[in-house]
């Protein structure tokens, strides 16, 4: 037995009552196009995708959706774009940063497109959806709220998992300034069911521009910190099967920070894990926001198809 069906099976048995049910199970990985996506990152969209591959070939039914995470800042430059230029987006999401050829819809659809590409090229078939989508549709409102309102309960997570501590007057939000347009420079406080204040403050690798406002963190304006964001997802999009890097499952690691805030907070069962192992260049992990290791786009040019799912 290989382990695709060991995984599938193991799946199977786990959601045996969902399946019977005729419910889908629903598989789902992301990517944050910060740059040109690294080999590496293809491990998650084979795992996966091979897993939906078999699950459906069992008569199971799955969807696998796969997000092009748009809606996270800018916080490092590749070290193939003009950093002149760019320099002055750090902070913002990549949704809102121009793209580089200055044809593509923003910086982030610049290099998913070539992304999407290979992962379709070798028979992957996922439904592609947007990390903007979810916040600028409102789809992301109540998961917000509720974070907002739980803001001390996760405060609580974060030191008894990771050790973390947070200020008493922490939430867990980054607004998009008014003023520079930067998310990651911001600070949230004082939430009163409708809208927040914060002010944009500097970091050690951006600027933020002084602004102090009012605001409601509702429709786009606002995005959760990604350990809290990653849960909130699970429970948005009703994520049954999803897998990450073995770091994040590490004791203390984030898989296990998002999987209390996902039932103490968001009351959702978390999803089916998968951790499984990386790519590594020179004993380090690749990265696309800083142009290390080659593209998975320029490996898929070098191997036929069948030979590169296999890679």
């Amino acid at each position: 037995m290989l382990w695709p069906d060991s995984i599938s099976g193991s799946i199977a048995e786990t959601y045996r009552e969902k399946i019977k049910k005729g419910e889908p199970i629903i598989i789902r990985d992301e990517k944050t196009a910060s740059g040109r996506v690294h080999i590496g990152s293809m491990r998650g969209a084979a795992i996966h995708g091979i897993i939906h591959e078999i699950l459906s070939k069992n008569g199971v039914s799955t969807e696998f959706l796969w997000e092009i995470n748009d809606f996270d800042p800018m916080d490092g430059l590749p070290v193939y774009i003009d950093q002149s230029i760019f320099e002055q987006h750090l902070g913002k999401p990549l949704y809102t940063i121009p793209s580089p050829d200055g044809k593509a819809k923003n910086f982030a659809e610049f290099y998913a497109d070539e992304f999407k590409g290979v992962i379709e090229g070798v028979g992957f078939k996922p439904k592609f959806y947007r990390g903007s989508e979810l916040y600028l549709s409102g789809k992301m409102n109540a998961v917000i709220k509720i974070a907002l309102e739980k803001a001390g309960v996760i405060r609580k997570i974060y030191k008894e998992v990771s050790g973390s501590i947070r200020e008493d007057d922490w939430l867990p939000l980054n607004v998009i300034c008014e003023n520079c347009g930067k998310i990651s420079t911001t600070k949230a406080s004082n939430f009163d069911g409708e809208k927040v204040s914060y002010v944009c403050s500097d970091l050690e690798w951006t600027k933020g521009c002084g602004h102090k406002g009012t605001v409601s963190p509702f429709n786009g304006r606002a995005k959760l910190p990604w350990k809290v964001e990653w849960p909130a997802k699970w429970k948005v999009v009703g994520v049954t099967v999803e897998g990450a890097g073995k770091d994040h499952s590490t004791r203390g690691g984030s898989r296990d920070l998002a999987k209390r805030i996902s039932k103490e907070v968001f009351e959702f069962e978390p999803p089916y894990d998968i951790p499984y192992e990386f790519f590594l260049v020179g004993g380090r992990k690749m990265s696309s926001s800083k142009g290390m290791g080659s593209s998975a786009k320029e490996i898929y040019d070098l191997l036929p198809p069948h030979i590169f799912r296999l890679a």
